[in-house]
């Protein structure tokens, strides 16, 4: 009879001490959210100053500033944490931010030949394939901006004199390495199977390409593109040769291989004229299919130019009855009103909803997203898209684009700002550089087809530093890189 008081007391304890964890388990995390929250607010300014800051590459142009607030930033942290107070050290922390990203801009004036050079020496992958000179040319350039954010000007240009020969030497090495060496090392392997031998016209050629190539780059290393593509029309020239050399080769072994490979070719050519519905006859050669093919051809090649224009020319049409439909919804709202007696003017804020929608209107769902965040218009361009490492638009997008200014025009006093934003794969420096590249082509297009002034419109490159979605999966990376457009009120 003792044994089962004693056994409800001991349950009843258990379950005392269980829910009075529980309650001290839920205090600790409310508690904590708490701290986040106020955390958040407290270091908000901070952070947005923090942002502009990397945005205007101030850890690059004012490192000894950038830094120190940087180190009042973590010891603000650490304080916070121990629930003292920072008021002052942030407020320090501005002052920091504040003269860093003044020094950012006064060292993209001073610098930008050395910013220039740079940028080509992050685009050649020198931090790769000249990884020792590129570094000597960032320990000088680091020196250059520190000179500079003491205030001594001359001093500061010769250390930038000095980076940027550095880089374009950089530059030079990377871009040997990347392509003129890797297509030596093909042509030597393809000079060690003996392809010269059986293909010596084609394997010369390919040698001539090479040494053209070598010989712009010496006399004028800035012609990158030049050489880059003799260098590419040496590699192919190389392969070519190699599937001559393999072809000879078989066909010496047997004499009946030479009508094998005419027919061959025959049939090649027969499938391709087939589809052009022609039958070909070779009983004189390829020379009368040749012509057919040609002219065949280029019937297409005018056949379809006119659909392209036929299609322009609907676009266009579709446009216009797009125009004339908001026109007449506009109409019959104004005549709705005045049926119900209501005479009030439309407010700024619906009107700017109706260019919001307008814009809209304009892109299909894999062109464009456009936000509206307060009165700022975000066009963000998921459509637009560069080539691995590059920031040259490719003409498959100038449609795009050509939407893209009637948006503009629809809010034609306020300024455009281009940010340009990539996911966290790569050396950051290079994400930072390759973004702000890719805002300025947008930009240079903008400006070179609507005529603005550089007073209206800028470019921002924040690299990886402000992501939409986990760069842990390839969607969410792929999000990240990205073109957005921000429509702003002039103040």
């Amino acid at each position: 009879m003792i044994s089962k008081p004693y056994f409800r007391t001991s349950n009843r304890t258990v379950l005392t001490i269980s829910f009075i964890t529980l309650v001290f388990i839920l205090s600790s995390f409310q508690l904590l959210f708490s701290q986040q929250d106020t955390k958040k607010r407290l270091f908000s300014e901070v952070d947005n100053l923090l942002t502009q800051a990397k945005a205007e590459q101030a850890d690059l142009l004012s490192p000894d500033t950038y830094q120190k607030a940087m180190e009042n930033y973590q010891d603000a942290e650490k304080d916070f944490d121990k629930g003292k107070n920072v008021t002052k050290k942030l407020s320090k922390i501005k002052e920091f931010l504040d003269s860093a990203i003044k020094n950012a801009k006064i060292g993209q004036v001073a610098f930008s030949h050395l910013l220039k050079a740079r940028d080509d020496a992050l685009e050649a992958n020198s931090i790769e394939y000249a990884k020792e000179t590129f570094d000597e040319a960032e320990d000088e350039f680091n020196d250059a901006a520190r000179i500079l954010e003491r205030g001594n000007r001359g001093k500061a240009d010769e250390k930038a004199i000095k980076s940027e020969r550095l880089y374009r030497e950089a530059e030079l090495l990377a871009i040997k390495v990347s392509i003129i060496g890797n297509v030596k090392k093909q042509l030597q392997e393809s000079e060690e199977k003996k392809t010269a031998k059986f293909a010596p016209l084609t394997f010369q050629k390919a040698q001539d390409l090479l040494d053209e190539a070598e010989s712009i780059l010496t006399s004028n290393r800035s012609a990158k593109t030049d050489a880059k593509q003799k260098a590419e029309q040496a590699e192919y020239e190389i392969r070519h040769a190699d599937y001559l050399a393999e072809k000879i080769k078989t066909i010496r072994k047997d004499d009946l291989n030479w009508e094998k490979l005419i027919l061959e070719h025959e049939e090649f050519f027969s499938n391709i004229l087939n589809e052009l519905d022609y039958s070909p006859e070779f009983d004189n050669g390829f020379k009368k299919p040749s012509e057919s093919a040609v002219k065949a051809i280029a019937n297409l090649k005018k056949q379809n130019k006119e659909l392209n224009e036929e299609i322009s020319s609907m676009d266009l049409k579709i446009d216009q009855l797009k125009d004339e439909q908001i026109t007449i919804q506009n109409e019959l709202a104004a005549v709705k009103q005045k049926e119900e007696g209501l005479r009030t003017k439309l407010t700024i804020e619906e009107k700017r909803k109706e260019k919001f929608n307008k814009i809209e209107s304009l892109f299909n769902k894999n062109q464009a997203k456009v936000l509206r965040e307060g009165n700022q218009i975000k066009i963000r361009l998921i459509g637009l898209n560069f080539a691995s490492g590059k920031s040259v638009i490719d003409p498959e997008y100038f449609n795009m684009l050509t939407k893209l200014q009637r948006a503009i025009r629809i809010f034609p006093d306020y300024h455009i700002t281009i940010e340009g934003h990539t996911d966290n794969k790569g050396d950051d420096r290079k994400n930072q550089s390759l973004s702000l590249r890719r805002a300025r082509a947008v930009m240079s297009y903008l400006i070179a087809n609507m005529g603005l002034s550089e007073s209206q419109i800028s470019a921002r490159g924040y690299g990886e530093s402000t992501p939409i979605a986990s760069n842990e999966t390839s969607q969410g990376r792929a999000q990240n890189r990205r073109i957005d457009v921000i429509l702003s009120p002039q103040n």
